[in-house]
């Protein structure tokens, strides 16, 4: 699969829900469901401009998502309540 810019997945990120912060590396995402922060998250590194192939098999992993799910999370085929229905429905986001 192509590269992906990282503010394509920033974009992405904030939209669905996830929390940012940053830390003195990395940008910190994590999942929050009713105003709780849940177990998934993901990081991207303050150096990298673009998304290559192998960070993205790594960040589908750690958002409990295929490699396809993850270009469909990108690109907003797959919006707020889909995703967290999805995480839900997966056992990895409790209520």
């Amino acid at each position: 699969m192509a590269e992906l810019h990282v503010s394509e997945f920033n974009r992405a990120l904030v939209s669905k829900g996830f929390d940012r912060s940053e830390g003195k590396h990395h940008t910190m995402f994590h999942l929050m469901a009713y105003r709780k922060r849940t177990s998934v998250r993901t990081r991207l590194s303050h150096g990298e401009r673009r998304v290559d192939d192998w960070l993205q098999s790594q960040i589908a992993r750690e958002l409990r998502l295929s490699k396809r799910e993850l270009w469909r999370f990108v690109k907003c085929e797959i919006g707020e309540q889909e995703y967290l229905g999805m995480m839900i429905e997966g056992g990895h986001v409790l209520l």
